[in-house]
């Protein structure tokens, strides 16, 4: 496993870790709202995989990422080109697990050739269509809410959640599993799950809860993202849990609709936390296999 930074052309760090098989074929993984590099590890079965290489990174302000004042998506999709370059990687694939995956769309739109396909899990959407918060949880809308007329607050309320998860791990995850469905919450009582979460989350929170807050904004600020999802030239797959109380269905679904070349499925009985979900694994795993045979 290989955890390090590196040097941007701008004079910022950006931490990364690179997993499974080093001479594979790439895909750039991004971590969730809050998350961190160490989202994967070598025991996930994703780098496991043969003929796969994963490359985890800490966007701008989580782990050892400096932070990036008023950056934006498009900002991220020049950090990653960068990586790449320095990895001397060429094209690769692009992930994003919940808030990583609007960051996964902005590589896909912002770099071209250079990005084969994007693969995303319980993304949300650009939340400003009718029916965009259906079905979530009161805190996931009320955020969004906040996000849009106080984000004063909504800034003091996360960087709160930063200093919650340092005090007590155990008692932060217990609350977000309040706001989840039943799916999540019977994952949740998995030590190791919560163990690797925890773990995430602590590196996550490394810097505070700076991250955090600009992360959010981002993404769930009710704008649109900064650049036309008709315009992704990329094949899209997107899998989304029906049971999801943290991100809308009607979230993917909008997103479906709007990038052309885009395959949904959703997922019955799951929830927010999809990896390891048996069909997630095995149409995954076929999509990757099919990239590298490809």
């Amino acid at each position: 496993m290989d955890q390090q930074t590196h040097t941007l052309s701008d004079g910022r760090r950006l931490g990364y870790q690179s997993l499974g098989d080093p001479g594979g074929r790439p895909i750039f993984w991004f971590h969730g709202t809050p998350g961190s590099r160490l989202i994967l590890s070598p025991d996930d079965w994703v780098t496991r995989l043969p003929g796969v290489r994963v490359i985890t990174a800490d966007r701008p302000g989580y782990g050892l990422s400096d932070p990036k004042p008023d950056r934006t998506l498009a900002d991220w999709a020049r950090d990653v080109a960068e990586l790449a370059d320095h990895l001397g990687v060429d094209r690769f694939a692009v992930a994003g697990e919940s808030g990583g995956g609007p960051h996964a769309l902005a590589c896909a739109h912002q770099l071209g050739r250079r990005v084969t396909l994007a693969l995303l899990l319980s993304s949300p959407a650009p939340a400003n269509f009718r029916g965009a918060t259906r079905g979530m949880s009161l805190g996931n809308r009320l955020g969004l809410v906040l996000q849009r007329r106080a984000p004063w607050l909504i800034q003091w309320m996360t960087r709160s959640y930063a200093a919650g998860f340092q005090k007590n791990p155990d008692r932060f995850l217990d609350a977000i599993a309040r706001q989840m469905s039943a799916p999540d919450r019977e994952l949740l009582r998995d030590r190791r799950l919560r163990d690797a979460l925890i773990r995430d989350f602590r590196e996550a929170y490394r810097q505070g809860g700076e991250g955090h807050v600009v992360d959010g904004a981002l993404a769930m600020s009710g704008r649109d993202w900064g650049f036309p999802l008709e315009e992704i030239a990329v094949p899209v797959f997107i899998w989304h849990g029906e049971a999801d109380r943290l991100v809308s269905i009607n979230m993917p679904r909008h997103l479906s609709h709007r990038i052309p070349d885009c395959r949904a499925s959703f997922v019955p009985g799951a929830g927010h936390l999809l990896l390891e979900h048996p069909q997630v694994e095995r149409e995954m795993s076929q999509i990757l296999r099919g990239s590298i045979s490809g």
